[in-house]
């Protein structure tokens, strides 16, 4: 256990070296031309602003008959997309953008703008994703964790705990490592599809899979498929010795294999997020991959059994502390609080696993307090009981493995709370010049707040604030509203109503004094 504890201490140290500046999952926060915009000719450029940097995967744009084409996508300054667009005439068009975030996943939308004015009918959309590549996505996400907690993780337990087992505990185990693997391989694919927004058809293609084995989720799936080939060694390998480190190995190539792909991956600061991430799948592994194994080695009434189960208590009890404390290190960094815990659908997940987490536990406490000590003395009728309670814990492990497969398609609080930042920045205009400043924050339900002050930077004392907004581009002439004032240096217009998205020209005409007045003028994106 000595190794086992060295070895773990070994691939934290890798994960802090190799620990990189991330960020959150990728979101769209801002584009020229903005969505439903009206530009007066069209733009040789679109650009898509992103709150984290992004790689292009396809963008394919729709004309205003329906006709799409391919176009090329370059990433700019780490967190911009542009691509370049072909000659266009007048109508609406539809950009169907697909990008990879920084931690793997692949997301995507349509931008929808128009040159001149807008179409009489709507461009064709891009079609959005089968429900059953999602589906499958997630239901191979499971296969993959049964392999890598059930496989790895009972593998380590039969080599490393149990020493002596039945040949039906290494089959069995020998069973959820083949699953394992036939979820990797079909992932691979998969992940391919799901970057390139592609049909199941196209699995039938090398495009996909070439896509999935390029992806930074194929990293994770061929390290954790290699680990599956050690932990199957392990069970095969006569040597004592020899299997119990082909196990402990198995079980630390899981462990870095999750920091290289996924959310809590990328939560900043790496340094932190990856090591705890290692440790708290390397605890999850050797906890829940002993729960078959003994079960096993209980019902076939192993002379060994009550044994086993003995060894295996005292080393849970501080694999639970090491699971528990990263476990709250990476929701913490994840930016899960109360509020997300019920709000976000990230957060139901977590409340999910939590409730049954706390019911394995209580299941655990159970175990170790009573039933396993009573099992260690032998006999049929003690070890029934554990038995059965085994077999309950290894039915919520499922469920567990399923919930957690479910944040596959949800952004953690903190990449939504990244993503209404950066949106609420690129809606803020701020105009200077040598007389006065000008802050405006564009709301909710048609607002504008704005905050004057003048040259030396103190609070403005307008007597009054009249804010002019047109937008050219649209045939739309100026809206003259008479701003409120709230204090000094603080006005606010409301029900403002944008009958279109764009670049729209702000003015402000201020008057500060009887023969005294100062005019500020920008550009404001509305979406």
């Amino acid at each position: 256990m000595l190794r086992f504890v060295t070895s773990l201490a070994l691939v934290v140290i890798g994960c802090v070296m190799l620990a990189s500046p991330c960020l959150a999952h990728a979101t769209l926060v801002g584009s020229e031309p903005t969505e439903g915009g009206i530009v007066a000719v069209s733009p040789e450029k679109i650009r898509l602003s992103f709150n984290e940097p992004v790689t292009p995967l396809t963008l394919r744009l729709f004309d205003p008959g329906g006709q799409s084409t391919e176009i090329a996508a370059t990433a700019e300054g780490n967190d911009l997309v542009v691509a370049e667009l072909p000659a266009a005439y007048d109508g609406t068009y539809a950009l169907s953008w697909r990008v990879a975030s920084a931690d793997g996943h692949p997301i995507g939308g349509t931008l929808t703008f128009s040159v001149g004015h807008a179409s009489q009918r709507s461009v064709a959309a891009d079609p959005s994703r089968s429900p059953a590549i999602s589906f499958l996505i997630w239901l191979m996400r499971i296969g993959v964790y049964v392999g890598w907690i059930g496989g790895v993780g009972g593998a380590f337990f039969l080599t490393a705990v149990a020493r002596q087992r039945p040949a039906l505990a290494d089959r069995s185990i020998l069973a959820l490592i083949g699953l394992g693997a036939a979820a990797s391989v079909v992932s691979f694919g998969l992940q391919g599809l799901d970057e390139r927004d592609g049909g199941l058809a196209d699995l039938a293609g090398l495009a996909p899979w070439f896509a999935g084995l390029q992806s930074r989720y194929g990293g994770t799936l061929g390290l954790g498929g290699a680990a599956l080939v050690v932990a199957a060694c392990a069970l095969c390998c006569p040597r004592r010795r020899m299997a119990t480190s082909l196990g402990m190995t198995s079980l630390l190539m899981v462990a870095f294999a999750l920091t290289l792909s996924g959310h809590a991956s990328t939560a900043a600061p790496a340094w932190i997020s990856r090591p705890a991430l290692a440790l708290h799948g390397a605890a999850a592994a050797l906890w829940g991959g002993s729960l078959l194994p003994l079960l096993i080695l209980v019902a076939t009434r192993q002379d060994n059994a009550g044994r086993a189960a003995l060894r295996l208590s005292a080393l849970l009890l501080p694999t639970v502390v090491v699971l528990a404390l990263s476990g709250f290190t990476l929701a913490v960094m994840q930016g899960v609080g109360p509020e997300s815990l019920i709000g976000t659908d990230y957060g139901r997940l977590l409340t999910g696993k939590l409730l049954l987490v706390f019911v394995m536990l209580g299941l655990g406490a159970l175990n170790r307090r009573l039933l396993v000590p009573k099992a260690a003395t032998g006999g049929d009728v003690h070890l029934r009981p554990l038995g059965r309670v085994l077999a309950v814990d290894v039915c919520l492990l499922v469920l567990v493995l399923a919930v957690v497969a479910g944040w596959r398609f949800t952004p953690p609080p903190r990449s939504i709370a990244a993503a209404e930042a950066a949106l609420r920045h690129r809606q803020l205009l701020h105009i200077h010049t040598d007389r006065g400043m000008a802050m405006i924050q564009f709301g909710q339900r048609g607002s504008l707040d704005i905050r004057l002050s003048g040259a030396g930077g103190r609070a403005l004392a307008a007597r009054e604030v009249r804010v002019s907004l047109a937008n050219p581009a649209a045939g739309l002439e100026p809206m003259l509203r008479q701003a409120t004032r709230v204090e000094d240096g603080h006005w606010r217009v409301d029900g403002l109503a944008f009958p279109v998205g764009g670049a729209w020209t702000l003015r402000l005409g201020i008057l500060v004094g009887d023969f005294e007045s100062l005019s500020l003028e920008g550009t404001m994106a509305v979406p």
